[in-house]
């Protein structure tokens, strides 16, 4: 300053100097217009026509890979509606765009992350163990479900299916199913080969109810000190021949508690839920770092809920296919604590620019 605002008189040097810091977002960008020059050759020695690629220059349409990657992560994210995007894209950039050109940017997308989908299925069928769960979903006003597959690597697989049967189940995992499969013990899963049945909604069931009554009150005592004692023994890491023997004595010791508390009225219900799992619920003994429950499923799955809620149903097949294959994608790079976008925006560049169109 060189003049008091309060009279006016010259200040001349300054007394002292005081630094201050501030963040602050740089101006919005506007979006960015490049020409691509792609030459053409014709090869004279096998007559294969050539067309030369750019990493940043898709062979289809004319939005670019950043434009795209960033769409999908407002979409999968950020939970977005088409209308928000729409907007938020003007208000930033003052970038015109429709939400059909929104959405046709969204099928681009997923059909590029099919191989990556793919990948990911495969991993997750042939995982040693996983954990699955499913919800319901609408498709067009129908009622489907959504599964949901997670291994024991965090690789995500879901699917949308009209039935919650074991066709959908099988659709899922594959006809062959290999590893164990940690469920919530709906009747599909009865299939499988080999399953840990969930402990905690096991702990529900023994605890659900208002005004337990006393032999209702000890069978839930009982089945906590049991999934605790199960905790503290996996936690000391045992050898696997501890665990086998003391998986077929604790198999029987739950036989020998659902027998006696089937027979009581008040606890004959609760009893056949966990009779209905015996020899479920001690697998996770034998196969090293699987838990006990299916909260791991029900994490993952969560995610997919709140979308429901937002986006209400899914108005065609390919767009619930479509969103499998996105959100799998995401869910995978995310639990694994990869750069989504990053990793988004590589695979895009792979697939849409400079893969063979």
């Amino acid at each position: 300053m060189d003049t008091c605002p309060q009279c006016g008189s010259y200040l001349g040097a300054a007394t002292q100097i005081e630094s201050r810091v501030i963040e602050d977002l740089p101006p919005p960008q506007k979006i960015r217009v490049t020409r691509y020059d792609l030459h053409h050759y014709h090869c004279s020695g096998c007559g294969t026509h050539i067309t030369a690629m750019h990493q940043d220059c898709p062979h289809t349409g004319n939005f670019g890979v950043r434009l795209m990657t960033h769409i999908t992560l407002m979409k999968y994210r950020q939970r977005c509606v088409l209308r928000r995007i729409e907007e938020s894209l003007w208000n930033q950039h003052q970038f015109p765009i429709t939400p059909k050109g929104i959405h046709d940017i969204l099928l681009r997308v997923g059909d590029a992350l099919v191989p990556e989908y793919q990948r990911q299925q495969y991993e997750v069928r042939h995982a040693p163990y996983r954990y699955t769960d499913e919800t319901s979903s609408s498709v067009m006003g129908e009622n489907h479900w959504l599964w949901l597959s997670r291994s024991d690597t965090n690789t995500v697989s879901l699917l949308i299916h009209p039935s919650r049967g074991r066709q959908a189940l099988y659709q899922l995992l594959g006809e062959e199913i290999t590893g164990v499969d940690v469920n919530d013990g709906w009747s599909s899963y009865r299939s499988l080969p080999e399953t840990q049945r969930c402990w905690a909604h096991l702990l529900r069931e023994v605890d659900a109810g208002t005004d337990l009554s006393d032999h209702e009150q000890q069978f839930s005592e009982k089945i906590h000190r049991r999934y605790d004692a199960l905790k503290a023994f996996i936690g000391k890491d045992p050898p696997m021949t501890q665990c086998i023997r003391q998986k077929t004595h604790w198999d029987k010791e739950l036989a020998t508690l659902t027998d006696r508390y089937y027979e009581i009225p008040e606890t004959r219900t609760k009893a056949q839920y966990l009779k209905n799992g015996l020899g479920s619920w001690h697998t996770c003994l034998l196969h090293p770092g699987m838990q006990p429950t299916n909260n791991l499923a029900e994490q993952a799955i969560r995610e997919h809920v709140i979308q429901r809620k937002i986006i209400g149903c899914f108005r065609s097949e390919r767009g619930a296919e479509n969103y499998s294959h996105i959100a799998s994608v995401l869910a995978t790079w995310r639990l694994q604590g990869k750069s989504v976008s990053e990793k988004l925006e590589n695979l895009l560049r792979q697939e849409l620019c400079l893969s063979q169109s």
